[in-house]
């Protein structure tokens, strides 16, 4: 790995003396300012003025400052001090002479320790002065809330603390129901009304948490957008953690960090196109390359574009590419561990992750019996697998498509102990993009990047009091909700290709290996991921990895479990990168279209009164098996008078001379008007008699 050159350190002329230098900063300029008058044969008493004059300046500085009396007094003190030495001096010969010299040093040590104290004396009181100004701000706010909450929601309360957020961007207001039986239910449903007596600006809202007890509450005000980009740290990454411990998403109003279990929870991350849904899974894949005991896959039916900036310095690693930063860097992983770009490889990576999940259950009893839990330890050695899927609407698409779904959903349902999680990415949390509500039930974890309409909320977070306009404030602002909890605003941070570049090559060495046991069942689908013929059509320039001359053999995992390309390089598949034939012609492909469909005619002697009457309007040209409607007739005598009916015919005959209903259908309305059997009923109750039983035989 290359490190960028540090710029040297600036010097910042504005900043203030510090203790040692004001005090020799003030010493030699006493001396030389008295060396100076006394070569000018300046008169005595004007070096005592400018003495006097400074601390008149010094005075009018500390009261403008509003600092204490002791500080003003010392500051004077000391100019008077300065001026009363140099008027002396220059009264008995020069500032040259060893008693004024020495008085000079004596005097400017004391003043530098005297300085010392009467400065954390400063501190002190001005702390003491800004904690109650903060008291008496607070007092107020307290007492407006009190007014507010009291002339909205026709409520009672006691507010117990108040505290500003870090970030300057709003402040927490803790507050006691009365007794009675007042629910927090009466606070929330006015979170708009106190927003509007408020006058919050447009972007901003607040929040009705609940605390630490029923009658305790939390309100959040937001009352400022934060307009700047949280810029992801790559020093954070710099330390390795671990997926048993919960993973930081995002930034909370308050300055609290919002966390969410990878471990034992999937996810659900919902947002419209543009707002930020695929940044935040790149700062969530960076996360999870902090840890060592993670593997990532990645499953995006868009061209795997979510995926390719985590390979972008590993191949240029591999390759030596010349003119990239990484040509030299030792980069022996991915960010991430497999890519699935297409809904074959997609299949292929599901369906190893659910051999897996079962292998797991079998080969690990014996470590679970020893951690006595019913879930995988997770580490190093056994790493947890975090299957991450971008863009749900593409994998909702089709039929072939929505398989890979249901692979998800299976892995959702049956992996959870055997440290197999989902993420997943998706427009909406409705039917049309995510057909199977049970990965959106069993998702704890959930996020959303923005909303179009207040019912996306309540369909991924329940219908709390939540408004699509008063939840996001600004650039990269998320809803979080964890656990079935009421979710909390925050933000999330900004992570750019550089910065995922800069994480996978840190982080490459800590990568795990996938565990023996899952590795025989992931068989080739996994071993092989990395072969040209299976992943070549990732990049535009497909080029082979030089490897030594030698007899073919299979691929075997790396370092990290990364499959090694096969001797003679990788080799692309055959025609991937070959362009398309063209369209045909609009107007041809017009006349190429098929013949429009015929509308379909209702079938003579169909009543819609009767569905025993009702067909398809197609022909049946199946054979009759031979004896089948004779068998048919016989089933009819045999029914006596309480008849039967096409159905009940159908099932008795269907394995023995496969006939269908429709066919029976059309037996029994030729019966009828031919006499050998009577219509009785109408309707679903309708059913047929032979005329041996029939009411007027």
């Amino acid at each position: 790995m290359t490190k960028t050159t540090k710029n040297p350190p600036l010097i910042d002329w504005t900043a203030g003396h510090g203790l040692l230098s004001g005090t020799l900063n003030g010493t030699a300029g006493a001396l030389t300012v008295t060396a100076l008058g006394h070569s000018a044969d300046m008169p005595a008493t004007w070096a005592l003025a400018a003495g006097a004059a400074g601390a008149l300046g010094t005075l009018a500085a500390g009261l403008r400052r509003r600092l204490t009396v002791a500080t003003i007094t010392f500051r004077g003190a000391c100019w008077m001090a300065a001026g009363g030495w140099s008027s002396w001096a220059l009264a008995h010969g020069g500032p040259w002479q060893w008693p004024e010299i020495g008085t000079l040093a004596v005097a400017g040590i004391a003043a530098g320790t005297l300085g010392a104290a009467f400065a954390a004396h400063e501190e002190v009181e001005q702390a003491k002065r800004a904690h109650l100004l903060l008291i008496g701000a607070r007092r107020q706010l307290a007492a407006e809330w009190t007014d507010r909450i009291r002339r909205v929601c026709s409520v009672e309360v006691t507010v117990l603390g108040v505290e500003h957020w870090p970030s300057g961007a709003g402040y927490t207001l803790e507050i006691e129901l009365p007794e009675g039986g007042t629910t927090r239910r009466a606070i929330t449903d006015r979170a708009e009304g106190l927003g509007s007596d408020l006058d919050l600006p447009d972007g901003c809202g607040l929040q009705v948490m609940p605390g630490i007890s029923r009658r305790r509450v939390l309100i959040q005000v937001t009352t400022k957008v934060l307009a700047d980009e949280l810029l992801f740290s790559v020093e954070e990454i710099e330390s390795t953690t671990t997926v048993n411990n919960p993973i930081p998403v995002a930034l909370l109003s308050d300055g609290a960090r919002a966390e969410m279990d990878l471990r034992q929870a999937s996810t659900i991350v919902t947002g419209p196109t543009g707002s930020g849904k695929t940044n935040w899974l790149h700062t969530l894949i960076a996360r999870l390359d902090q840890t060592n005991d993670t593997l990532v896959w990645v499953i995006d039916l868009n061209g795997g574009s979510i995926g390719l900036p985590w390979l972008n310095a590993w191949r240029d690693a591999q390759l030596g590419r010349e003119g990239s930063r990484w040509a030299d860097a030792d980069i022996p992983v991915p960010g991430v561990d497999w890519v699935a770009s297409t809904v074959e490889e997609a299949k292929r990576m599901l369906a190893a992750a659910v051999r897996i999940a079962k292998a797991r259950k079998v080969a690990y009893q014996d470590a679970m019996r020893d951690a006595n839990d019913d879930k995988l330890p997770v580490g190093p050695t056994v790493p947890e697998i975090v299957i991450i899927m971008d863009e749900g609407a593409e994998v909702a698409a089709t039929r072939e498509a929505r398989a890979v779904l249901a692979g998800v959903s299976e892995v959702v349902r049956i992996a959870r102990a055997m440290a197999i999680r989902a993420v997943i990415s998706v427009l909406r949390v409705t039917q049309d993009v995510m057909p199977d509500p049970l990965v959106r039930k069993m998702a704890s974890n959930r996020l959303a990047t923005g909303a179009l309409e207040d019912s996306e909320l309540g369909h991924l977070f329940g219908w709390r009091a939540l408004r699509a306009e008063d939840s996001f404030s600004g650039k990269g602002s998320v809803l979080v909700g964890t656990e079935g909890k009421q979710p909390a605003k925050a933000r999330q941070s900004r992570i750019k290709p550089d910065v995922i570049e800069e994480i996978t090559a840190l982080t490459a060495r800590r990568r795990p290996a996938l565990d023996a046991p899952s590795l025989e069942a992931a068989g080739t689908d996994y071993t092989d991921r990395w072969l040209l013929e299976r992943c070549g059509h990732l990049w535009a320039n497909a080029e082979p990895v030089t490897t030594p001359a030698g007899p073919v053999a299979p691929a075997a995992p790396a370092i990290g479990g990364t499959t090694a390309a096969p001797a003679g390089g990788w080799k692309a598949t055959a025609g991937w990168d070959k362009p398309a034939e063209a369209p045909l012609d609009d107007l041809e492909s017009i006349w190429r279209l098929p013949s429009a469909v015929e509308p379909v005619v209702t079938p003579a002697g169909t009543d819609w009164a009767d569905p025993s009457t009702w067909s398809t309007g197609r022909k049946d040209n199946a054979p009759e098996p031979p004896g089948a409607k004779d068998a048919a007739l016989g089933l009819l005598r045999e029914a006596g008078p309480e008849g039967t009916g096409a159905s009940a015919m159908e099932r008795a005959l269907k394995d023995t001379y496969g006939t269908r209903r429709p066919v029976l259908q059309g037996w029994l309305k030729a019966w009828v008007e031919s006499g050998d059997a009577v219509r009785i009923g109408e309707g679903s109750k309708t059913r047929y008699v032979h005329r041996d039983h029939a009411p007027d035989a």
